[in-house]
C-alpha cells in the first residue's frame, strides 16, 4: 500500500489535549475605579480582562466565587476616537486629521456619525436616524465638493461617495469648513439642511490593553449610557455573564489577566525550543486562531531576534504542516511565498513588520515562544473526527480481510510516534452493509476508505 494513504488519514486522528486559551484570568474582590483597577492589573499581571469568545468569558466566570459581583473588564468607550473615512495619510497634512468645528455643547455622545448644519458647526448624531440625511461627496480630481439632497443613511452615503468620487466629504481645516457651509447656504433648504460629513467614530471599541475583540455580551437595554458619562464597561457575574456599562469613576471588584504565553529571549534551534519548552513550561506554541495570533504578535514584538519559532513543523511523512498540539493549520498567517513544504523547516512568526509566518530550517538559532499547559490540560478537549478518503491499494491485497485493516490502523501509530504525537486512538467505522472499504470502478482499482473515527 502506497505511503500516501497513512499521510491522509493519519490527520484526523488528532486531537487538542490542551486549552488554546492565550489569556488566564484572574477575579480581583477589590474595589477600584476602572483606572485604579487598570493600573492594579497592569502592576500585577498583564492588563485588565480583554474577551474574544464565548470560551473566554466562561473562563473568566470560572475565576468567580459563584456570588453576585460586578466587576470590570477592560471594554471602553473611548468619546475622543474620531476619524475619517478616508484614511489615506497622503491627503492630509500635519494636524489636519485633527481639525474639528463642534456645535457648542458637542460631541455629546448620542451617535458615532458627524452632521454639519448652515452654520458650519457639527454634530454627533446616531448614524441610523430615519430617514437620513442629505450628504455632501469630496472628489480629490479635480478637487470638489458634491451636495446630495436625497436624504439616506450614514453607511449608504459613505458608499454612494466611495462609488462615484473619492469619499464622503473631508473637512481638513477652516477653509474647508466655509466651502461645504457655502454649499449648504446656497441650496433651497438651507435652514433645515443637515448633512452628512465622513468624521465617524466606533463606540465601545477599544480594550485597555489595545486589543481588537469584537465579541459583546450586552444585557438588555445597555449600553444606556445612564446620566450621559457611562464609559466603561463591567460583568455581572450572576446574570450569566452580561455586560453592563458604568461611570469610570465607580468603584467594583474587576477582571486582570495573565498571558499562558511566554517569551524566552534566548536563541535556540527549533529542537532545543521545543525541549526547553516541555522540560520548563508546556509547549512550544500553537496558533489554530486569530486570536491566538494576536496574542503571539504582542509576545513577538519583544524578540531580540527577526523571527520566532512557534510549535509549527512540516512533517515528511504526511506532507502537511502541524502543529504540536496535533492540529492541522487550518488557521493560516504565511508570508507570500513562505508556505513551502521541505523536510525539515519549521515555522516562525516575524517579530516586526507584518508579523506574518514564515518556514525556517530547524537549525536557525530563535527567541521562541511557550506556551504554559501547566494545570489546563483536559480529556474533555478530546475530540472525534470522521474522515472519508480514498486510497490506492495492491490487487493482491484482500481489503476484507480484518488482519488487513488492522494492520493499516498499526501502520498509522507507528507513523503517528515517529512524528512524536502519541495517545491518539484510531478505529474504522463500518456502513450500513458490514464493510468498511467500497471498491470503485474505475481505471487503477482504487479503494475508497469511507469512514474513519478517531
Amino acid at each position: 500500500m502506497e505511503q500516501g494513504v497513512v499521510i491522509v488519514l493519519l490527520i484526523s486522528g488528532l486531537c487538542t489535549l490542551c486549552s488554546c486559551l492565550s489569556r488566564q484570568y484572574h477575579f480581583v474582590n477589590i474595589e477600584k475605579s476602572w483606572t485604579e483597577a487598570q493600573s492594579y492589573c497592569r502592576q500585577n499581571y498583564v492588563d485588565l480582562a480583554t474577551i474574544d469568545g464565548p470560551e473566554e468569558m466562561q473562563a473568566l466566570l470560572e475565576t468567580v466565587d459563584g456570588r453576585r459581583h460586578y466587576a470590570w473588564i477592560g471594554l471602553y468607550d473611548d468619546r475622543e476616537s474620531w476619524q475619517w473615512t478616508l484614511t489615506n495619510s497622503s491627503f492630509y497634512s500635519e494636524g489636519e486629521t485633527e481639525f474639528r468645528n463642534w456645535k457648542v455643547g458637542e460631541p455629546d455622545k448620542t451617535g458615532g456619525c458627524v452632521t454639519m448644519d448652515s452654520e458650519g458647526t457639527w454634530t454627533d448624531v446616531s448614524c441610523h436616524i430615519s430617514p437620513g440625511n442629505p450628504f455632501v461627496c469630496y472628489d480629490d480630481d479635480p478637487q470638489r465638493y458634491i451636495l446630495n439632497t436625497k436624504k439616506t443613511g450614514w453607511e449608504k452615503a459613505v458608499f454612494n461617495c466611495e462609488k462615484h468620487y473619492t469619499s464622503l466629504t473631508i473637512i481638513r481645516n477652516q477653509t474647508e469648513n466655509k466651502k461645504i457651509k457655502d454649499i449648504i447656504s446656497d441650496s433651497q433648504d438651507h435652514d433645515n439642511l443637515d448633512v452628512w460629513i465622513g468624521l465617524f467614530r466606533e463606540p465601545w471599541s477599544k480594550w485597555s490593553d489595545q486589543g481588537v475583540s469584537s465579541y459583546r455580551k450586552w444585557n438588555s437595554g445597555e449600553p444606556n449610557n445612564l446620566g450621559g458619562n457611562e464609559d466603561c464597561a463591567l460583568v455581572t457575574t450572576s446574570d450569566s455573564g452580561r455586560w453592563n456599562d458604568r461611570n469610570c469613576d465607580d468603584k467594583h471588584s474587576f477582571f486582570c489577566y495573565d498571558d499562558n504565553l511566554i517569551l524566552i529571549r534566548v536563541n535556540k534551534s527549533w529542537d532545543e525550543a521545543l525541549s526547553f519548552c516541555r522540560q520548563h513550561y508546556g509547549d512550544l506554541v500553537s496558533v489554530p486562531t486569530e486570536q491566538v495570533q494576536r496574542s503571539v504578535n504582542r509576545m513577538a514584538q519583544s524578540a531580540s531576534t527577526a523571527h520566532v519559532w512557534m510549535g509549527l513543523r512540516f512533517s515528511c511523512a504526511m506532507k502537511f504542516w502541524l502543529w504540536l498540539d496535533g492540529e492541522i493549520t487550518w488557521y493560516q498567517n504565511w508570508a507570500p511565498g513562505n508556505d513551502t513544504r521541505e523536510c525539515g523547516q519549521r515555522g516562525a512568526v516575524e517579530s516586526g513588520a507584518g508579523q506574518q509566518w514564515v518556514s525556517l530550517p530547524k537549525t536557525e538559532e530563535l527567541n521562541f515562544i511557550c506556551r504554559k499547559c501547566e494545570g489546563m490540560c483536559d480529556s474533555t478537549l478530546k475530540q472525534k473526527h470522521v474522515l472519508r478518503m480514498k486510497l490506492n491499494a495492491l490487487s493482491s491485497l484482500n481489503m476484507d480481510d480484518p488482519a488487513v485493516a488492522e494492520a493499516m490502523l498499526q501502520q498509522m501509530k507507528v507513523k503517528l510516534a515517529d512524528e512524536g504525537i502519541t495517545g491518539v486512538k484510531l478505529r474504522w467505522r463500518k456502513q450500513a452493509d458490514g464493510k468498511i472499504f467500497h471498491r470503485e470502478e474505475e481505471e487503477g482499482k482504487e479503494e475508497e476508505c469511507e469512514n474513519m473515527e478517531v
